[in-house]
């Protein structure tokens, strides 16, 4: 199975960046919502790193993630679902971004969590795969 990535003209050349909250939940649905008129939250700054808010009563703790330097965020859609698990698969660009909000309940985000560890990857990957020579001091 291939996963094949349609990146649209216009979402490279867009100005516009779309606005993403990674929410600490599952939701079993892939319809379409309209998230910018149902999605509105109220945030309160708790300092220049954090912010607070709550999602269906439950409280939130967030903070503001940006894209590795040298990276671009694309959001991506899958327009027919596979029926079966061998089937490649396509998915279409929608937007990009520079930052995402991250939400914990109840907790602040912090550098324990797995998606900082994810994002460290990306340092380290390149630390090992550098062609440069270490400089001695």
């Amino acid at each position: 199975m291939a996963i094949h990535l349609h990146i649209k003209k216009e979402t490279l050349e867009s100005e516009k960046e779309s606005v993403l909250h990674l929410m600490p939940c599952k939701i079993d649905g892939d319809e379409t919502a309209k998230v910018s008129k149902y999605f509105t939250p109220y945030i309160s700054e708790v300092n220049d790193d954090y912010k607070q808010a709550t999602f269906r009563g439950y409280p939130l703790q967030g903070r503001k993630i940006k894209v590795p330097k040298g990276y671009t965020g694309y959001t991506f859609y899958e327009y027919e679902k596979p029926v079966a698990n061998n089937t490649d698969r396509n998915l279409y660009s929608t937007g990009k971004f520079s930052e995402f909000t991250y939400w914990n309940y109840d907790k602040i985000p912090s550098r324990n969590d797995a998606l900082s560890g994810a994002l460290d990857w990306i340092d380290i990957a390149e630390a090992l795969h550098s062609t440069d020579e270490p400089t001695k001091s």
